[in-house]
């Protein structure tokens, strides 16, 4: 099998029905919605224009990709589907040291969502007065752990299939560990090299990440990493081999007192807000309401939810009022 084209090979004991139609609405509502989609709202004619199904005599049959993006259960297909998140209390891998070993499992968006909420609610966040102000800081910003949650998941070589993505916390790093190498000829690669040369292994589940709005855009994704995380005391370190591909960040060092994260049960809704809000620029409650067609009462139903979580944070009076995702001030 063509390594590169995995993402289109037909699962054939799978059938049309075995993907949610809802999800697939949903999907396309969210593409049109962010005006990144203008053709048929369809579900099979999008699926076949997107090649998440292909036409194998007189039947529909899912490929990989759609597998991976709107079934119902991808591991029943794809075992080697999902991300297992491993916590240590050590700064190596140890058995007896380990706090947390939780399997992330579903298609490909809820993964990434899944994955990104562990490991905000599992990462530090404090608390410290500069001067009279409050200010909110955290070992890593959020927009962090979901770029390296989706281009983890984007880069994968899904044609390897005895082990899944990886993902490893630390007390002082976290490493996100991605079966397949570094696509393309390199033979040594760095951080400096990601930021300059973008290599796409699954171009077409890049496309449908771009439209379900879990990529900002192409080839920013390391820049968005290396931008929030200037401060921390290491630049990120990337080790490519056959068999796998990794990304380890180290976390800033916090001052002030420890900040609880309460993880939420996120509707729809609040994860795109949560990705309206994942660039430098605030947002306000009127201007979300229009970017996702709704109420300024039901946006701001939904940015309580996630102020109470700390996953963002409120700016100025009332009427005013802008919002951010929560990360050091220092990178704002």
């Amino acid at each position: 099998m063509n390594r590169a084209t995995v993402e289109l090979q037909p699962v054939t004991d799978a059938t049309f029905s075995d993907l949610n139609e809802n999800l697939v609405r949903e999907h396309i509502t969210t593409a049109v919605r962010r005006r990144a989609y203008k053709d048929s709202t369809d579900p099979r004619t999008y699926l076949l224009q997107h090649h998440c199904l292909v036409e194998v005599g007189e039947q529909l049959i899912p490929t990989v990709l759609g597998i991976l993006t709107f079934a119902r259960d991808p591991n029943l297909w794809l075992p080697h589907a999902g991300i297992d998140v491993i916590q240590f209390a050590s700064p190596l891998p140890n058995s007896t040291k380990m706090l947390l070993s939780r399997q992330v499992r579903g298609d490909v968006v809820s993964l990434i969502d899944q994955a990104a909420e562990l490991l905000w609610a599992r990462t530090e966040h404090r608390i410290t007065l500069r001067g009279t102000r409050r200010a909110e800081l955290d070992a890593y910003p959020l927009v962090v752990l979901r770029e390296l949650t989706a281009n983890a998941v984007l880069h994968r070589d899904w044609g390897i299939t005895g082990s899944r993505i990886r993902i490893q916390i630390f007390p002082d790093r976290i490493e996100w560990i991605s079966p397949g190498g570094f696509p393309g000829r390199r033979k040594t690669i760095s951080f400096e090299t990601l930021l300059n040369e973008h290599q796409l292994r699954n171009h077409y589940l890049a496309q449908l990440l771009y439209l379900s709005e879990r990529l900002e855009a192409f080839g920013l994704g390391y820049d968005s990493v290396a931008e929030a995380m200037r401060d921390a005391p290491r630049t990120p370190v990337v080790t490519s081999r056959p068999e796998q591909f990794s990304v380890c960040v180290w976390g800033k060092d916090l001052p002030g007192e420890h900040r609880v994260i309460t993880p939420i049960k996120m509707s729809e809704r609040q994860k795109s807000i949560l990705s309206l809000l994942a660039n430098p620029a605030t947002q306000t409650v009127q201007s979300l309401a229009e970017a996702l067609e709704e109420t300024p009462r039901t946006i701001q139903r939904d940015l309580r939810g996630l102020l109470e979580a700390g996953m963002i944070i409120a700016e100025g009076h009332t009427r005013s009022r802008r919002y951010r995702v929560t990360r050091d001030p220092n990178n704002a």
